[in-house]
């Protein structure tokens, strides 16, 4: 049966610029702030919300959480978790969309789509990601109509430059721009930006990044002792093809939400995603998928894991454990592992070390 609309706790937001000048700020720097996009006691209500389904995410099997983790860059300590439409979730979203709402639609349009959906976290230890676009012009010709996609930021608690904020390289988001960086040398920090302006994103609860996904950025290193914790929310204009790049952080089965549709504040939720639901047994069925790997390759690759993985890291210490039980329950020649176990060791940097290795 269809649930009712969610009744939301909507105001008008104090923004510290208009909305055309965010849009003018936008289109020029490839980014700009909402200061005060949300309510600070619903962001903390979301951060909540978010620590709670990640901890329990982060007890599944590593095939039942490639599921609901993004693609992320340099994924220690850092992870992607993806959200349902729980009513912590909604809040936020609903505010922010009516906040910004008029900003977003001079960027991509009234019909953009909701295209990510997620919390990403950054737990003391994580290093900084290289510096990098969200999407490109990379395979796209200058007459070909290729989709606009803004991503929002919001920050779920203050960011202090300790907790290594988004750094922007301002302007880097036009088509010149890009061409001049791809004829750089390949490398986490092209020599051409470090001669180039940047600025660290240090927000209050409750502020606003806005961000052309074409822009270059990177989430730096987290040296607090505290998690960093943004909500995102990415719009693709509906015009034109879908931008690659993106990770398109966003849990499968929910519904398709407009950008016009969420500024009306009026939504009807959907059953509670039975991996993330916050009663009960957590766990939805996940597909099995799995890989056999050469006993001669594991045994040495377990090894590996167990000296070059840190101790404390969740996602790290399941994998270490995942393949020493394959590894004791493996016959004659073969290890059966997880898909999941091999991509996680690739993002870890370790698994092409190991493959020149043996």
């Amino acid at each position: 049966p269809t649930r009712p609309p969610l009744v939301l706790r909507l105001r008008t937001t104090y923004m510290e610029a208009p909305a055309s000048s965010l849009s003018a700020t936008l289109e020029r720097d490839g980014f700009a702030y909402g200061r005060g996009a949300a309510l600070a006691a619903s962001c903390e209500r979301l951060r909540a919300h978010a620590d709670e389904a990640l901890a329990r995410v982060l007890d599944l099997d590593l095939d039942a959480q490639h599921d609901l983790f993004g693609e992320i860059r340099t994924p220690l300590y850092r992870r992607d978790l993806k959200l349902s439409l729980a009513p912590a979730v909604t809040q936020v979203l609903c505010e922010v969309a009516q906040a910004l709402g008029e900003s977003l639609q001079a960027a991509v349009g009234a019909a953009a789509n909701l295209c990510e959906l997620s919390v990403i976290s950054s737990d003391p230890g994580a290093e900084a990601q290289p510096t990098h676009c969200d999407t490109s012009y990379q395979g796209a010709a200058a007459d070909v109509a290729i989709g606009r996609l803004v991503s929002v930021f919001v920050a779920l608690q203050d960011i202090t430059a300790e907790m290594g904020p988004t750094q922007v390289w301002p302007r880097t988001h036009g088509r010149e721009e890009h061409s001049l960086l791809s004829l750089q040398p390949k490398s986490d920090f092209p020599a051409v930006l470090r001669d180039r302006p940047t600025e660290l994103a240090l927000l209050r609860t409750g502020d606003a990044l806005l961000m052309d996904s074409r822009l270059w950025h990177r989430g730096g290193a987290n040296k607090s002792r505290s998690r960093r914790s943004l909500l995102v929310l990415s719009f693709v204009s509906s015009e034109g093809g879908r931008p690659a790049g993106s990770t398109y952080s966003l849990l499968s089965g929910l519904p398709t939400l407009d950008l016009a549709r969420l500024r009306s504040g009026a939504l009807t939720t959907p059953p509670p995603h039975p991996t993330l639901c916050l009663a009960g047994r957590v766990g939805a069925p996940a597909r099995a998928r799995s890989v056999v790997l050469p006993l001669r390759a594991a045994v040495p690759l377990l090894d590996l894991a167990e000296r070059g993985l840190p101790e404390e890291e969740p996602v790290a210490q399941r994998c270490v454990r995942t393949l020493r039980e394959a590894v004791g329950a493996a016959g004659a020649s073969a290890v059966l592992v997880p898909a999941a176990l091999i991509h996680h060791l690739a993002s870890f940097r370790l698994l092409g070390p190991h493959l020149r290795a043996s």
